[in-house]
């Protein structure tokens, strides 16, 4: 979810990628730039990539991210292709990531997460999925269906990863997860994330965490 369809032509692309960052404001690229790095760390050796990297942005917003994500899903697979399905309900956010996110491999579809099974074509076979800024607090039994749904369309061996803006929050989410059947591999404060003022304890991906099913 950020902090605030057309489709490529090839959503598949296994070449550098164009680079955005100027069009980002500065505050938003450095966050990005510390995601970057929290999610290398997280998931590095987690993830087996196959003949492709699918990655999932569940509840994805306008997509501040998705730069971020192919890039590292680029260094994870070793350079092999990258696509990356990005889908919300709201479609004012969806509109803002086609419009700004055209020259990456991806598709942004407008999107019920907690009904993300009914798109068979969509498949189950991701590497990764990935909820951004989670809103565990504003509708648990919501976002507990949504967490339902992105763990089905993992891999067997895929990860699952959620950023948060609360500590309780994050807590709170990680429960929900572990009740459904996964487990934790890796759990970072980001002790570098930049505060916003509309609440106290709040921070841009406060927390970031990497889980896998229980063996």
């Amino acid at each position: 979810m950020s902090e605030s369809a057309s489709t490529n032509t090839s959503p598949l692309a296994s070449t550098p990628l164009i680079q955005g960052a100027a069009a980002v404001p500065s505050a938003i690229a450095q966050d990005m730039a510390k995601l970057k790095t929290l999610l290398r760390e997280g998931i590095g050796g987690q993830v087996t990539p196959g003949a492709e990297m699918r990655i999932l942005n569940l509840a994805c917003g306008r997509c501040d991210e998705a730069e971020t994500l192919v890039s590292v899903g680029q260094e994870l697979s070793g350079g092999n292709a990258v696509e990356m399905i990005g889908a919300d309900i709201r479609i004012r956010e969806i509109r803002q990531a086609r419009e700004q996110h055209g020259h990456l491999p991806a598709k942004f579809l407008i999107e019920d997460a907690t009904k993300i099974s009914q798109h068979k074509e969509l498949g189950d076979d991701f590497n990764l999925v990935f909820l951004r800024h989670q809103n565990f607090w504003h509708g648990q039994e919501v976002w507990k269906k949504i967490f339902d749904q992105g763990i089905a369309k993992l891999r067997p061996d895929g990860c699952l990863v959620i950023t948060s803006y609360f500590d309780v929050e994050h807590r709170l989410a990680l429960d929900a997860l572990k009740a459904l059947g996964m487990e934790v591999v890796s759990n970072q404060r980001n002790r570098a994330s930049r505060a916003l003022a509309d609440a106290p304890g709040k921070s841009v991906d406060r927390w970031v965490a990497v889980l896998r099913r229980k063996a």
